[in-house]
């Protein structure tokens, strides 16, 4: 094998498919958008927030930045606020993701081999299922991660002022679709910084431009989040410190553990399969990460900048539990650093395009890709059918059917017992008012007002409106509902 890095010499063309891979990926998504959209009207807790958040534009939301509210405000200005909508954002955010890492891997490897990259993101359980189950901010952050990779990778083939500009608006667009966005920047700069191949990049006088852009972005929504600081900030910090005190030696090891643990979650199922269809070439291309190719004076060594991102990324891992005293990590948290791991693994066996084992996987995926379109879809019924209802379960057009029917004609107030049940109320009186609160602790000025609140539990000892789960059985226990009309 030469020892050129793959990425230093211009990947070969492939033959062009008899379906563009773009158009599968398109009719992947398609698929999600309608088949989230016929499949309950009812909302879950991240849709619902979005469904609330949109009522008024804002400089930040809580724990969470901007970005993705303000885009779901748009598609609602443009389609009208419903689930397509929300449907339509996320998926489009999605496929984003993949044809960014399609187009940062048709800079270092075959065509063939780059679309097999993307597609294996399917692999990796909180991109290929959870996605697309009920995240919204990690969608984007994920995508603005995988975005602003490739505009790197296209700056380290060929730098121009255009690439460094469009790269400071990423980065700007990035650290407001989700405040961990720093964290990954900070690993991906100080990877290009350690390595005198891609140092150079960093120190142009268009990355300083690119600062600027940046910040200019930014700045609006830093100086809000200075004002809100212990609001934006206190969620996160318990998440990461845990709710069960503990002490250093305990809380080190927790850390460290829950790391491993979210690690293996994260990648042991993709690792998994490359293991199985690739063998040997498999465990070529992960010692490539460490054992890099050196290269021949000019250019830069793609293996080499990865073995460099995954050391930074440990690092700042292990930082946090020693110096920042986090005590336990999530799976999801790996998305924006390691939506990567195909990309990097391919990049580093470009022989692999030639390997048997691609065939099978490009069937495995497609597999993989209609059960988890089937799975998706049928979970609503199935949770309903054994009596253990959700949220998309929720009968919310029924109760909303059952309000106008009792006098309700959709303006003024609606105050709703809890974020879901309120989120999806707003999808069926766009024009009204929504609020989540506690009707025995005020109730809002604004009249008309209903209020609306969802009874726990088969005893309930009374209820204006009971309605069947949707796709429950006839002897399954309805859902039950409080409500109070002030005209």
């Amino acid at each position: 094998m030469s020892a050129h890095p793959p990425a230093l010499a211009r990947p070969p063309l492939a033959a062009a498919p008899a379906v563009p891979d773009w158009c599968w990926l398109l009719a992947y998504f398609a698929a999600h958008v309608l088949g989230r959209t016929l499949v309950s009207p009812a909302l879950e807790l991240d849709e619902a927030e979005q469904a609330l958040w949109t009522q008024q534009l804002q400089w930040g939301y809580g724990a969470q930045p901007p970005l993705y509210t303000w885009l779901q405000w748009g598609v609602f200005q443009v389609l009208g606020v419903s689930v397509f909508s929300l449907a339509l954002l996320k998926n489009a955010l999605l496929a984003s993701a993949y044809v960014s890492v399609w187009l940062a891997g048709r800079m270092l490897m075959p065509g063939a081999l780059a679309a097999m990259a993307a597609a294996s993101m399917l692999l990796l359980p909180q991109i290929g299922w959870e996605a697309s189950r009920d995240l919204t901010h990690s969608v984007l952050l994920t995508t603005s991660s995988a975005a602003t990779l490739a505009v790197v990778l296209a700056l380290l083939r060929r730098p121009r002022p255009a690439l460094y500009l469009l790269a400071g608006v990423l980065v700007g667009l990035g650290a407001m679709s989700k405040y961990s966005y720093a964290a990954f920047l900070a690993v991906l700069l100080l990877a290009l910084l350690a390595g005198r191949d891609t140092r150079a990049v960093l120190l142009d006088r268009w990355a300083f431009a690119a600062a600027a852009v940046a910040g200019l972005l930014v700045l609006p929504h830093a100086w809000w989040l200075l004002q809100h600081w212990s609001l934006a900030t206190g969620s996160t910090a318990d998440k990461l410190a845990g709710a069960v005190p503990m002490g250093r030696l305990e809380g080190l090891w927790r850390g460290v553990w829950t790391l491993v643990l979210a690690l293996l979650a994260f990648g042991g199922p993709w690792a998994l399969v490359m293991a199985l269809l690739f063998g040997r070439g498999a465990v070529r291309a992960w010692s490539r990460w460490w054992r890099p190719a050196a290269a021949d004076g000019a250019g830069w060594n793609v293996q080499a900048l990865w073995r460099r991102y995954f050391l930074a990324l440990g690092l700042l891992c292990l930082a946090l539990v020693v110096f920042g005293g986090v005590t336990r990590f999530k799976d999801r948290w790996m998305m924006p650093f390691l939506f990567l791991l195909p990309l990097a693994f391919f990049s580093c066996a470009p022989e692999l395009a030639r390997h048997p084992g691609l065939a099978r996987l490009r069937r495995w995926l497609a597999v993989l890709a209609v059960a988890v379109l089937v799975l998706l879809t049928a979970r609503v019924p199935w949770h309903a059918l054994r009596e253990r209802p959700d949220e998309l379960n929720q009968p919310v057009r029924e109760l909303a059917q059952a309000l106008r029917a009792r006098g309700y004609a959709g303006a003024g107030t609606i105050l709703a017992s809890d974020r879901t049940l309120a989120g999806a109320l707003r999808l069926q009186f766009p024009k009204a008012r929504i609020e989540v609160g506690d009707a025995r602790t005020g109730l809002p000025s604004a009249r008309p007002l209903v209020v609306v609140e969802q009874l726990e539990g088969l005893s309930a000892p009374a209820h204006d409106v009971a309605l069947p789960y949707r796709y429950a059985t006839r002897t399954a226990a309805p859902a039950r509902y409080r409500y109070e009309l002030h005209p």
